[in-house]
């Protein structure tokens, strides 16, 4: 013991267990460590029951829950091996328990709660640190045989699962006559009802039964109407129909992986669930092994995860959830806010009372001007949960930081304005933060491009940020698949894997013929439009003279044949120019000679590909460029591709291919990505920066008006369950209480269900847009534009009004902000350019031959 430091219950602002012997601040002081602060001690000391820490943005709650642990153990209150803690992620889990072994193991060097002799060694006494999932999965193979399951039982990855659910997609013949949708989406929402079915504990019955509970809505309404129905009320019901088609295809799915033995992430945490809820002696056993449970992001816990979890460490078990609602951005794949929420009267005290709630405000991540631009957009959100504090910035920080906005007049405008920033921030002196001072750490060099953060809403923004960033000398990584499909060369390699497997794919094969590698011109476009016209009706297909002008790429992927096709038979030479057809004649042998490596291992196939387009070469040649950096996005595809193959029974160029499509489809993705090492700004959404942070950040796009939403998005696809076959309705859902309700079918209740959940999708993506502007350490910079990609009028969204105030009031700058276009004004970016000469000419300089030496070679 440190002398003249108290102990116990009497330091302010703790509450301790009778007769510890250290105090917090004492055993941060002896180990070494940052002192706590006050909310910290508190949470560190608090007494062994259940706790709900409502933990903000950059708030410490890694280092406090480790704290907390290594003080209970330093003060003989648990056993280290006798902790549970989980998290979400592998990462997560493997940081948490790092940063524990170092600490326990400063605590043994400390001669503090070493075991008595002839015990065991206190490094075999390591706490069980894992993620929610892998917990899950070991209670269902220790106790699957209670519910006559096998214990062998594998778990797939998210690509196995849709191999899977798009063969029973490919082999139903049942009625599908209320989905007309392509292969891929039916695939996609077999698996995402099966999941909400699972997440929620629910079975396809019970979904029929909500349909029932429609058609009689339905027959009073009809009363009102004298038999006729509103259109809203029809397309309602025709909703239910389509979810009803649905499930014979969810029940086909869950067959096939119980015939294989296999199960997917929401069928173990529903049988864990399950296993639990039905199992008491499975709670007791676990609350005899446990004596302290640490539950990490709380908040992104689905129905499933609570039950599995109130059924095991309820009524009064110590167990500390940590999180905070407004970083509860996964509501679109189960997770509910209102678990946190709800914490206090789902695992009460021993006695019966409300479980204690503290909370960690002070923000050691962010400085004062950005946590000032979070807390704009966050005041919307403590409006519905006042539990939730505004963070703070320590002392050190609260003076620093700086906030920059922008308006500017188009999207291409607004890529140019942030790539001319970063630019001015990689040019600051060395030794030097984004915000002008000095690096907290003594960091002697200046910002790096891995510094930097370009976090969007939708990928759809990838492009154009990222060929403004390239053009500026800038070096950019994309983080995600679905991401990683807009970057150039990895299109390309999915352009010919589609070219090479459909002959119907004459969109993708469109994409190479017009790239700056075959640069094939207008009328030998034309030329071969005609020809697989001809091929399609068996016409001679002699020529006609074509309009180049009216006449464009795009019409020739229309229903006339196929130009696939007519790459392989081109007919007759002189239909085009001597170098189309040299250069037609050469794709076509290319495409013939990757055609014969289908077969091949995928990972094999897409190297193949690289290597035939010249990829490699093409990345690595790029002016300036770092050869890891450059070669990021082609290895990321190729891992992706490697990850699909693995463990799976038939690796299909096609089911590869299908898999592909969805994740570029969905706006979330199948997979949220990885940042990689490479010293490159990285471009990424704001769902797959989740948990990471950057010393300066971007948030482009803040865009919205009458006709169309950057950020805050209108969903792409509805999330009211009224209007979408794929979702669960409401009421089935374990957080029903969370969720608007359908009160009936009339007029006023509809209306007011749709007032209610354009509400919700508003606090989603207010949370998002949080999150986003909480991942910056010194600088954050807010964009908007008058004008997209469209001919709608757009101009600043709330949320970048919102962050405008906040520089007013002192927390940055507003760089420009452009005026409102007339009423009659046109979109600039949709002009038609008064002349242009296409194919382009190829510049002759020194990279070019270069990379011509380099491909002869």
């Amino acid at each position: 013991m440190i002398a003249g430091e108290p102990t116990g219950a009497g330091r302010q602002g703790q509450h301790t267990e009778p007769g510890v012997t250290y105090s917090p601040a004492q055993l941060a002081r002896l180990l070494g460590t940052q002192q706590p602060t006050a909310e910290q001690a508190a949470v560190i000391a608090a007494p062994l029951a259940p706790m709900a820490v409502i933990a903000g943005a950059g708030s410490g709650k890694s280092e406090t829950m480790a704290a907390r642990l290594v003080w209970l153990v330093a003060n003989d209150l648990v056993r280290p091996e006798r902790v549970l803690g989980l998290t979400f992620t592998r990462k997560a889990a493997g940081e948490l328990a790092e940063r524990v072994q170092a600490r326990l193991a400063a605590l043994y060097r400390a001669g503090i709660g070493k075991p008595a002799d002839g015990d065991q060694d206190p490094q075999a006494g390591d706490p069980v640190i894992g993620t929610y999932h892998a917990y899950a999965g070991r209670l269902v193979a220790e106790h699957a045989l209670r519910d006559g399951l096998e214990p062998s039982l594998r778990l797939i990855t998210p690509a196995v699962a849709w191999q899977l659910a798009s063969r029973v997609v490919a082999g139903y013949d049942g009625p599908l006559d209320e989905l007309d949708w392509t292969p891929a989406t039916v695939t996609a929402a077999v698996i995402e009802l099966a999941g909400q079915l699972a997440e929620h504990l629910r079975a396809p019955q019970d979904v029929i039964e909500v349909g029932d509970w429609l058609r009689r809505c339905q027959a009073e309404v009809a009363i009102g109407k004298l038999g006729k129905l509103p259109a809203r009320v029809r397309d309602v019901l025709a909703c239910q129909r389509a979810r009803a088609q649905l499930l014979p295809m969810v029940s086909a799915f869950a067959a096939a992986k119980a015939a294989r033995e296999v199960l997917d992430y929401a069928d173990q945490m529903s049988i864990a669930a399950r296993l639990a809820a039905a199992h008491p002696e499975v709670g007791r056993g676990e609350r005899a092994r446990y004596q302290l449970v640490l539950l990490d992001e709380f908040q992104d816990t689905s129905h499933a995860q609570l039950v599995l979890l109130r059924s095991l460490f309820g009524g009064g078990h110590p167990v500390t959830a940590v999180g905070d609602p407004c970083q509860s951005i996964y509501g679109w794949r189960g997770a509910s806010a209102g678990n946190l929420r709800r914490f206090r009267t789902d695992f009460p005290a021993a006695d019966g009372e409300p479980a204690e709630v503290r909370l960690l405000a002070t923000s050691f991540r962010n400085t004062g001007s950005v946590l000032a631009a979070a807390a704009a957009i966050q005041a919307g959100l403590r409006a519905a949960a006042p539990e939730v504090p505004v963070l703070v910035a320590p002392p050190q920080r609260a003076g620093r930081g700086h906030v920059r906005c922008a308006l500017l007049d188009t999207a291409a405008a607004e890529a140019a304005w942030i790539a001319g920033q970063i630019s001015e921030l990689l040019s600051l002196p060395p030794g030097t933060a984004p915000d002008g001072g000095p690096w907290p750490d003594g960091r002697a060099a200046g910002v790096r491009p891995s510094d930097v953060a370009v976090l969007c809403r939708k990928r759809a923004q990838f492009p154009a940020l990222r060929a403004a960033l390239e053009a500026a000398g800038i070096p950019v990584e994309v983080v995600g698949l679905g991401g990683l499909l807009t970057v150039p060369e990895v299109a390309d390699i999915v352009a010919t894997l589609r070219v090479m497997h459909d002959p119907s794919a004459s969109d993708a094969l469109a994409r190479l013929l017009t790239s700056p590698r075959w640069r094939i011109g207008p009328a030998d476009l034309m030329a071969l439009g005609r020809r697989a016209k001809a091929l399609a009706t068996g016409s001679s297909g002699r020529q006609r003279p074509a309009d180049l002008v009216e006449r464009t790429v795009s019409e020739l992927t229309g229903d006339r044949g196929s130009l696939v096709e007519a790459l392989d038979d081109l007919g007759a030479a002189a239909a085009y120019s001597a170098a189309g057809h040299a250069r037609l004649a050469a794709l076509a042998a290319e495409l013939r000679g990757l055609r014969g490596h289908v077969g091949r291992p995928l990972a094999e196939l897409v190297a193949e590909v690289e290597r035939s387009l010249n990829l490699d070469i093409e990345v690595t040649a790029r002016p300036g460029a770092d050869p890891a950096a450059a070669r990021a996005d082609l290895d990321a595809f190729a891992d992706a591709a490697a990850a699909f193959a693995g463990d799976q029974e038939e690796p299909t160029l096609a089911a590869f291919l299908a898999y592909l499509a969805a994740a570029e489809e969905e706006e979330f993705g199948l997979e949220a990505g990885r940042v990689g090492e490479s010293d490159s700004v990285k471009l990424a959404t704001v769902h797959a920066a989740k948990g990471l942070q950057w010393a300066a950040v971007f948030v482009p796009g803040l865009a919205g008006g009458a006709y169309g939403h950057v950020f805050p998005a209108k969903p792409r696809v509805t999330t009211r369950w009224t209007d979408n076959p794929r979702l669960l309705p409401f009421g089935l859902r374990g957080d029903a209480a969370d969720l608007p309700a359908l009160a009936g079918l009339d007029s006023y209740e509809l209306a007011e269900f749709t007032r209610a959940c354009t509400e919700r999708e508003l606090a989603e993506e207010r949370r998002l847009g949080y999150v986003a502007a909480t991942r910056a350490e010194f600088w954050l910079g807010c964009s908007g534009y008058w004008w997209g990609d469209g001919s709608s009028l757009l101009g600043p969204s709330e949320f970048l009004t919102e962050i405008r105030a906040a520089c007013a009031d002192g927390a940055g700058d507003v760089a420009q902000w452009a005026a409102e276009p007339e009423p009659d004004a046109a979109n600039p970016a949709l002009a038609e350019p008064a002349e242009a000469w296409w194919p382009a000419e190829i510049a002759a300089d020194a990279r070019h031959a270069a990379v011509r030496a380099a491909g002869e070679l």
